[in-house]
C-alpha cells in the first residue's frame, strides 16, 4: 500500500469553490451541477481534497483527525453504495466536552454519536493490508465523541443520484466533540459497552461498539488502507470518528445532548 498517489481531478478546484459557494449562500444540497459534478468515487475524493484543503487555507488551520460515514447496511442501501465513505476534520472544528452549538450558524444540524480513537505514532508504511489486530498496537486511547454534520436539507431519497457530491462535501462534516479521554487498558471494556444518548437528560437510545462495522478496530483498519490508498499518512495525535452508534439526531435550540459510555465516560454539548 506504500507509494500510492492522492486523487488527481482536473475538475476538483471548480467542484471544491461550488460546494463553498452552495455553503456560504445558503443552499440546499441537491448535488453539485453537472459541468462540475464528480462522476467517479476518486473524482469525489480529489474534489474533497480540494475543498479541505481550501477552508484550512481560509481559516489557518489544518486537519487533526477524520471521520467515517456509511457504516451501516441500512445507509449502504440508501445511498447506493456498498461501502464506507470518509472525511477530514479540521483542528479549527474540534471542540470541548461542553461545547454549545449556535444553531443558527448551520442550515440543518445533525449530531451523530460516537466513538474516536487515536493514534499513538505516525502510522508506518506497510505492503500488507492492516487488521484490527494488527492496527491496535498503533491506537493510544478512546473518546465519546459528536459529530457535527450538516446536510443543508437534503432530500435523501435523491442521495443516490448525488452520492458522489456528498462525499465530496467531506460527507458533511462540520466539527467534532471529543469527550473524556478512555485509556487503553480500558479496551476490554469498552469492546463490550453499550451507549446510551440523552437529551435533556431522558434517553432517546442505546448503541454497541459491534453496530459500526462489526467493531471499532474494524472501522480503524478500513480506514488505514482506505486512506493509504488515497496517498495519505496517519500522524501521532490523529484520530478518526468510526461512525454513529445510534440513528442521526436533529437537534433544536435549547437541548442538551450527552452519549454515555462506562464509568461516567460521557460528551455533551448544548444547542443555542
Amino acid at each position: 500500500m506504500s507509494g500510492l498517489q492522492k486523487p488527481v481531478w482536473s475538475g476538483a478546484l471548480a467542484a471544491a469553490h461550488e460546494l463553498l459557494r452552495q455553503q456560504q449562500h445558503g443552499l440546499a444540497f441537491a448535488g453539485l451541477p453537472s459541468a462540475v459534478a464528480p462522476a467517479a468515487l476518486m473524482q469525489a475524493y480529489a474534489a474533497q481534497d480540494a475543498l479541505v484543503g481550501l477552508q484550512a487555507a481560509q481559516h489557518h488551520t489544518h486537519i487533526s483527525g477524520y471521520k467515517i460515514a456509511i457504516t451501516t447496511p441500512v445507509m449502504r442501501e440508501f445511498v447506493g453504495f456498498d461501502d464506507a465513505i470518509s472525511g477530514c476534520v479540521l483542528a479549527d472544528r474540534v471542540f470541548q466536552n461542553g461545547h454549545r452549538i449556535q444553531a443558527h450558524e448551520r442550515q440543518h444540524l445533525i449530531i451523530e454519536f460516537e466513538l474516536a480513537l487515536q493514534f499513538a505514532h505516525d502510522l508506518p508504511s506497510t505492503t500488507t493490508a492492516w487488521t484490527a489486530d494488527s492496527i491496535l498496537e498503533c491506537i493510544a486511547c478512546a473518546y465519546p465523541c459528536l459529530e457535527i454534520a450538516d446536510d443543508r436539507y437534503a432530500v435523501y431519497a435523491d442521495l443516490k443520484k448525488h452520492f458522489f457530491s456528498l462525499v465530496a462535501e467531506n460527507a458533511w462534516n462540520h466539527g467534532v466533540v471529543l469527550g473524556d479521554r478512555i485509556d487503553k487498558s480500558q479496551f476490554d471494556l469498552l469492546w463490550q459497552t453499550t451507549g446510551t444518548a440523552y437529551v435533556n437528560g431522558q434517553s432517546i437510545g442505546h448503541g454497541h461498539s459491534r453496530d459500526v462495522m462489526g467493531h471499532p478496530l474494524q472501522a480503524m483498519a478500513w480506514v488505514a488502507n482506505h486512506m493509504a490508498s488515497r496517498g495519505h499518512a496517519f500522524k501521532a495525535g490523529q484520530w478518526v470518528t468510526t461512525g454513529s452508534w445510534l440513528a442521526s439526531y436533529f437537534p433544536e435550540a435549547g437541548e442538551a445532548l450527552c452519549f454515555e459510555l462506562f464509568d461516567g465516560a460521557r460528551v455533551c454539548v448544548h444547542i443555542d
